[in-house]
């Protein structure tokens, strides 16, 4: 692969927390008006068991979004097609988990859980061969199949290590060719905290950062390295 094509495709972190929030009409107008601190929020969905704040991008892909989403145990932060900066990302993330505890008062992180979605330039312009043929060797052993193959991928499943230094959390990686465009490697990593302790934004963004950094470099490492020397 080409690392230095590497671009962020969407971030996402989720943060289960406790007591549970109460999605009432005076949490509503609280809401409203701490979430619009630093924010330009051009949609707001209210239901009754989910509020959802969407902020359409002016720049960049005509995906790009940024979406802020509350419910009774659970706040996501999401940014489809960044068009700005990781530490601009966490910088926002910390401040949407505050105005939700400055509302909702919550005592406990419960689990964590981070998305990251990349795509970088493949070898050759195909991200078929280069997965296929130099990363996992399949050449023709996909011939039984007697028909083409569109797309091909490698799912991983990483689960936490125990002890001081060890990754305490469990991952889940995909590496496949993206199907809009052959010529791209999509790289997803799902990364899963799941100890429970006090309500700490930074925690959130720490973690985010740690993923960021692992889908980065050692699963750009580990294409490099299945990919031979000329990648």
């Amino acid at each position: 692969m080409q690392p230095q094509t590497l671009k962020t495709r969407g971030l996402h972190v989720g943060v289960r927390f406790a007591p549970s929030a109460s999605l009432d009409k005076q949490h509503k107008q609280q809401f409203q008006l701490k979430a619009s601190e630093g924010f330009d929020w051009r949609r707001q969905e209210y239901a009754d068991n989910a509020w959802h704040l969407v902020s359409p991008q002016s720049e960049g892909d005509p995906r790009s979004q940024l979406k802020l989403s509350v419910s009774p145990d659970l706040v996501n932060f999401e940014d489809f097609f960044p068009t700005t900066p990781l530490e601009l990302y966490l910088d926002n993330l910390k401040l949407a988990l505050e105005a939700v505890a400055s509302v909702f008062s919550p005592r406990l992180i419960l689990a964590t859980g981070v998305v990251i979605r990349l795509t970088a330039q493949s070898q050759d312009n195909d991200a078929r061969l280069y997965l296929g043929q130099r990363c996992l060797g399949l050449d023709d052993r996909l011939g039984p199949l007697g028909r083409p193959v569109h797309a091909v991928g490698l799912k991983l499943l990483l689960p936490p290590l125990a002890g001081p230094d060890k990754p305490n959390w469990q991952a889940e990686v995909k590496i496949e060719s993206l199907i809009e465009d052959v010529r791209q490697l999509f790289i997803e990593v799902d990364a899963r905290w799941g100890q429970p302790g006090p309500w700490d934004p930074q925690l959130a963004v720490d973690r985010a950062r740690t993923a960021f950094e692992f889908a980065t470099t050692q699963i750009v490492e580990l294409l490099q390295s299945l990919g031979g020397k000329e990648s």
